[in-house]
């Protein structure tokens, strides 16, 4: 008996030591974090309820893109909402970029494709509550401002301004011609400081879950058509 009660005793000693001396970091199984995500979709859209009745969100590319004529006066109008799967964070604001590709044939005859950068085009301030939509709207001249400065080597020495080339000229009131893609990405900002701006590829970029209130997206593409 008093060899059991020394055998437990020991045993109890020895799981004592193991737990006070174990480096959490070591620990294999992951401690997740709350996050947010966002889900981004083409207003005027056909709608079953709330939800897109598109089966993916991807597959809205290019549902509403911008005019070929009288760009001065058009706009692409689209809505986000936030979404908090176990409700721990909010978002009181919502950063919205656009990044634009240019597409063109270099000196060589090679077709190129070069990425002008993001640029923050609007916000959302006062962002409304979990899976609540917030309407905005990009336009042509929003863009454009953001883009004006933008400069590429199409002939591999010289810096030419992307919105005065002359092998692709742009006239005033059509700053945009089917030669380039415009994608629109967003930043999710939490009250703690928290900034929520990528997620992973093959979960929340490529939801594939069926129409629901968690749907999510990281960015929708629009050019001119």
């Amino acid at each position: 008996m008093i060899k059991k009660i020394f055998s437990i005793g020991f045993a109890l000693t020895l799981v004592l030591i193991f737990e006070s001396c174990r480096d959490e970091s070591l620990n294999p199984n992951p401690v997740f974090e709350p996050g947010v995500h966002g889900f981004c979709i083409f207003d005027g859209i056909a709608f079953n309820g709330k939800i897109n009745v598109r089966p993916q969100p991807y597959e809205s590319d290019y549902a509403n893109n911008f005019p070929t004529s009288a760009q001065d006066k058009a706009k692409v109008d689209l809505k986000i909402r936030w979404v908090s799967l176990d409700n721990k964070l909010t978002v009181n604001k919502i950063e919205i970029y656009v990044e634009m590709k240019e597409y063109y044939t270099d000196a060589d005859g090679n077709d190129k494709t070069v990425s002008l950068g993001q640029k923050l085009i609007n916000t959302v301030s006062t962002p409304t509550g979990n899976r609540q939509w917030n309407t905005f709207s990009i336009t042509p001249l929003q863009v454009y401002t953001a883009f004006k400065d933008a400069k590429v080597k199409y002939d591999k020495v010289n810096d030419t301004p992307v919105f005065a080339n002359p092998k692709n000229p742009r006239p005033t009131g059509k700053w945009f011609n089917k030669s380039e893609d415009l994608i629109v990405t967003w930043r999710l900002y939490t009250p703690d400081g928290s900034v929520f701006k990528s997620w992973s590829p093959s979960g929340v970029c490529g939801d594939v879950t069926a129409v629901s209130e968690a749907n999510s997206n990281c960015q929708l593409t629009f050019d001119v058509k």
